[in-house]
């Protein structure tokens, strides 16, 4: 089976305000998303995972590297081909409340995409408004309403139906419920499971919240500082990651038991990112890693398949898991929470 989209060795590099330095948001990602999977992207801010959605949905051109669509580099094809396939994958941005035209009705918001396609006539596009509202659990009456008078849980609702009106096949959620109250993410994450079963729809779910990754998707990429350190399934992921980093974002993950009844011991992560305008040489983790050792900085590490499907690059990581150091980990069998990385 191909993939639905596929990136290869994919580079956005963008200028500083000064035009001395390049900012190295994506450097060298390879991945594919199969159709009907939910492929999860988590990080840190700064990773660079909202620039690779962005170039997921051709609104950022690739500096180097290609971003294939069913077998088809749309950055080779004609400006009218462009607008024809780019309607197959959309893209639902983080702010509900940024994403809408506060002058614009619901209807009109909801409507302009078909616009702008010059898709039927202007009761079927009215119809095909209606209908993707009512899709998404919002009432006729809410088409008259305008942005200020809505919740942000039904601005989010408004903004999915705008990209079901387009009839997508992949849509990109970038930070879709993290300005959402926790009573109201889990409607919208229910909302998206129920449109993936009724339309077949294949989802990059881009996120900091373990919680939420590891509940909705199939298969979970992690990135840092412009590059994947390990994918693989969700289940072999977040029970048994091979990369330091991995296991370092797991162990912080809070757990609503007492100090006294907890069995994992927390990894801490020295210092900041670094920098993506001048990343550190070989392993980019290398800066913040318990285990670095003279290979990390000599040597970038291949992208190796330790398991079935399951991805690392780290010089010194094992099928059962990262150097052996950390391995004494356990990880506690709760249920788990919200946790936003900084």
């Amino acid at each position: 089976m191909s993939p639905m989209v596929e990136a290869r060795e994919l580079r956005i590099l963008f200028p500083t305000q000064d035009g001395r330095a390049t900012v190295k948001a994506v450097d060298g990602v390879n991945l594919q998303v199969m159709a009907g999977e939910t492929f999860g992207v988590i990080g840190e801010s700064g990773s660079g995972k909202t620039t690779l959605g962005r170039a997921l949905v051709s609104l950022i051109k690739p500096s180097a590297g290609q971003v294939l669509h069913g077998g088809v580099d749309l950055a080779k094809v004609s400006s009218a081909e462009l607008r024809l396939r780019r309607r197959e994958h959309q893209i639902v941005f983080q702010d509900p409340n940024a994403s809408l035209n506060p002058r614009l009705s619901i209807l009109d918001s909801v409507i302009e995409p078909l616009q702008i396609a010059g898709s039927g006539s202007a009761e079927s596009r009215q119809a095909a408004a209606l209908a993707a509202l009512s899709r998404v659990g919002l009432a006729r009456e809410y088409a008259s309403r305008f942005p200020h008078q809505l919740s942000g849980g039904q601005k989010q609702r408004v903004n999915i139906a705008r990209v079901l009106t387009l009839r997508p096949k992949l849509i990109v959620c970038d930070e879709v419920v993290a300005a959402l109250d926790v009573s109201i993410r889990g409607d919208i994450l229910n909302l998206f499971a129920d449109l993936q079963r009724e339309l077949g729809l294949t989802y990059v779910f881009i996120t900091h919240d373990l919680s939420v990754v590891s509940h909705i998707s199939d298969r979970i990429a992690v990135m840092y500082l412009g590059r994947l350190l390990e994918l693989g399934p969700t289940d072999q992921l977040s029970d048994r990651p091979l990369h330091p980093y991995t296991q370092a974002l797991l162990s912080a993950e809070p757990v609503p038991l007492p100090a006294a009844l907890r069995t994992a011991r927390r990894i801490v992560l020295e210092g900041e990112i670094p920098s993506p305008v001048d990343p550190p040489s070989g392993c980019r983790f290398r800066t913040r890693c318990p285990h670095a050792k003279p290979r990390c900085s000599d040597e970038q590490p291949a992208w190796r398949e330790l398991r079935p499907a399951h991805w690392v690059a780290c010089h010194f990581a094992t099928p059962d898991g990262p150097p052996a150091s950390n391995t004494a980990q356990t990880q506690p069998a709760q249920p788990r929470t919200s946790l936003e990385m900084t």
